[in-house]
């Protein structure tokens, strides 16, 4: 007679009722809509308004990928959160309930791959509704933000859920059904490499065929023990996933024939070994901050509150070791959804941690700098936690060994801790500013007084940094539009990254423009020198903001704004010219090097261009000394590693010499050289560059 092994209930089902869950997780989903919708007007940035400005500019273009958007890292944003906000747009205005919207529909989508994908795990009801609790709680300010918030890296994960449940619904589906599932996994993989292979390949590719190639190891190995024919559906269906990732890198490439984009992750490098422990410790304090482990510094042990973090620094120590084990306690050598889930996440985990621990990827500079870093790892840290619950909360199987009842008492006390810390996640950031006063649903956050001033002044185009000029455009529903600009040499520069080159051209704007400055950024900039450019401008004073108004828009006179350059831009030779030898004389000015002096007699003005031929005319002057060259002119970029045209100057006189080049991609750091070789007085007056003619 066989005896067969009881098991007990799930912890679950005694400690957690049926009743109590639902709670929780209604608590949680309506502190995350107060988050999304009032708190986060606090938090709102200029990162995260990046959606709002691109799904604008697609509706003023008409162009999904519009042509004068650039893109950084690599990343085309296809299927993302911006689309959302592009489709109302003909609803309502661009401002931060758009935003609040899309981040709504993103919760959604999230919470509802979660609960496809604890079902794969094969959690009970229960658990299922403790994952939801967990995920919604937030678990800290900064990884609700990278979930909920700015919300990349919840989207992200959303895939990966949804991914992972249709390529499972096709292993096991026929007939109809079959190609349905099969149609929705070549969509999201074609989408996922369409926006950027490199991240589809780590993010869902290599986890996917690891996944997949376990599946069909453990048909195998069961095939061959009961002596039957191995079933080679899986290597199949990878194939099919090969090819859809084969499609999506093609779009990805026919994307950027007409598109602008930096070059990503191409330029992470390896690292030494010092700065790979450097770099693992610095992930290490990145997870806990996103646990909410780290103790706000000067704070008082002895109150509800130091308890309160002593508790969360605990919680995210022992998260620190859970994680893993619970994955690696899981793992097993069978197939089913479940093991695919697992597989995923392993491998997941394995590149993540390669990634940021041995690689350049991570900037761990400064704190702020490690904690942006981190946010790699959020899509698989939440995978994680829904493993931790599958673990620790459910019964065992009998094929495994039981588990240590005190690492299932610590699981089973951080998860509780996590999925209770909605309130602190959501509400402490606004419990500090709760005095703030508020116009109906809108916070009066410095921020909004600011435009009031600004709209009280009549003001409605200017510019400023980027941490603030993208937010204040969202907030103020597009009634101020404020460009993001950088500073060379005391100037303000279009700051083009997640930005459109239509709003650095005269013809954006007609009337006046402003530039917004703090009192601490005064010191980068040469305001007499912009006032030579574009006009005395009157000057607005609000809090420890200074608001220069000029008479026209700072497009419209400023060199190396315009891209299109269908009109010639004129640098001249002045005080501000960047050169190694010579010196500025004479009026109009030019710069000028005497007989014996040899070298870099100018270099600049560091410019961008996008793709196109383009002709760069130099006017100088050379006399003196007898036989040989008076120097050399180029165009260069890469600090003058690469040569796009170059010309000896071997008459003399007052002369135009131009060159011309193509280029088939965006060049940024665009240098106009000028070297004297010492033979005689050379003088430079100025350079041109202009488009040439098609011919």
């Amino acid at each position: 007679m066989t005896v067969s092994r009881m098991l007990p209930p799930s912890p679950c089902s005694g400690t957690l009722t049926k009743h109590g869950l639902p709670l929780l997780l209604c608590i949680n989903l309506a502190l995350l809509l107060f988050y999304l919708t009032i708190v986060y007007q606090l938090l709102f940035h200029s990162d995260s308004a990046v959606k709002n400005l691109l799904a604008q500019e697609i509706v003023d273009t008409g162009q999904y990928f519009p042509r004068d958007w650039n893109f950084v890292n690599g990343d085309l944003w296809v299927l993302f959160t911006h689309t959302s906000i592009a489709l109302m747009l003909t609803l309502l205005p661009n401002g931060f309930p758009l935003h609040a919207a899309s981040d709504i529909l993103t919760a959604t989508l999230i919470v509802g791959g979660s609960w496809l994908l604890t079902g794969m795990l094969q959690q009970t009801r229960n658990a299922r509704l403790l994952s939801l609790c967990v995920i919604t709680s937030g678990m800290s300010l900064i990884m609700a933000e990278h979930i909920f918030g700015q919300a990349a890296y919840g989207m992200t994960y959303a895939f990966a859920c949804f991914l992972l449940y249709s390529y499972w619904s096709l292993s096991q589906s026929n007939g109809t059904r079959a190609w349905l599932w099969g149609g929705a996994t070549v969509l999201l993989l074609v989408l996922v490499f369409w926006g950027n292979p490199q991240r589809g390949l780590i993010v869902y590719g290599l986890p996917l065929l690891a996944a997949g190639l376990a599946q069909q190891s453990c048909a195998w190995q069961t095939a061959r023990a009961a002596q039957q024919a191995v079933s080679w559906r899986q290597a199949r269906l990878l194939g099919m996933v090969l090819l859809a990732c084969a499609a999506g890198v093609a779009l990805n490439r026919y994307t950027l024939l007409y598109t602008s984009t930096n070059q990503g992750l191409s330029l992470v490098q390896w690292l030494d070994f010092t700065d790979m422990v450097q770099h693992m410790l610095a992930t290490v304090r990145g997870v806990l901050k996103l646990f909410d482990g780290l103790p706000l510094i000067d704070t008082k042990v002895a109150s509800v509150f130091g308890v309160y973090q002593a508790l969360r620094m605990v919680t995210a120590l022992l998260l620190l070791l859970l994680l893993p084990w619970a994955l690696y306690t899981a793992l097993a050598p069978q197939g089913g959804a479940r093991q695919l889930v697992l597989v995923f996440t392993a491998t997941s985990l394995a590149i993540s941690l390669v990634l940021l621990g041995s690689t350049s990827l991570a900037d761990i500079s400064s704190a702020e700098a490690q904690e942006g870093s981190v946010r790699y790892l959020v899509p698989t840290l939440l995978l994680l936690l829904l493993v931790l619950v599958s673990v620790v909360f459910e019964r065992r199987p009998t094929s495994l060994p039981p588990l240590s009842p005190t690492l299932r008492v610590a699981g089973m006390a951080a998860v509780l801790v996590l999925a209770t810390s909605g309130p602190t996640s959501y509400l402490y950031f606004y419990a500090k500013h709760r005095k703030l006063p508020m116009h109906g649903l809108v916070v009066q956050t410095p921020d909004r007084q600011l435009l009031n001033f600004l709209e009280a002044e009549g003001l409605k185009y200017g510019y400023a940094r980027f941490w603030n000029s993208g937010k204040m455009t969202v907030l103020s529903g597009g009634a101020v539009k404020i460009r993001q600009v950088g500073f060379e040499r005391g100037l303000p520069m279009p700051s083009r990254n997640l930005a459109s080159d239509r709003w650095y051209r005269a013809d954006a704007w007609h009337g006046e423009s402003f530039l917004m400055l703090r009192d601490s950024e005064l010191a980068g900039v040469d305001l007499n020198a912009l006032a030579q450019l574009a006009g005395t401008p009157r000057t607005l004073r609000f809090q420890d903001w200074l608001i220069y108004v000029y008479p026209v828009n700072l497009a419209a006179r400023l060199p190396s704004w315009d891209m299109t350059l269908h009109q010639p831009v004129h640098y001249p030779a002045d005080a501000q010219a960047l050169h190694v030898i010579g010196k500025v004389e004479g009026t109009p000015p030019a710069l000028v090097a005497q007989a014996g002096e040899a070298g870099t007699l100018y270099f600049g003005p560091m410019r961008e261009v996008k793709r196109g031929s383009y002709l760069v005319t130099f006017d100088i002057d050379a006399n003196g000394g007898s036989g040989g060259s008076f120097g050399k002119l180029d165009v260069a970029t890469n600090a003058g590693n690469t040569i796009h045209a170059q010309q000896e100057i071997m008459t003399a006189g007052r002369q135009r010499i131009t060159l011309r080049f193509s280029t088939e991609h965006p060049l940024g750091m665009l240098e106009f050289r000028v070297f004297s070789s010492g033979r005689g007085r050379l003088a430079m007056h100025g350079v041109d560059i202009v488009r040439a003619p098609s011919r």
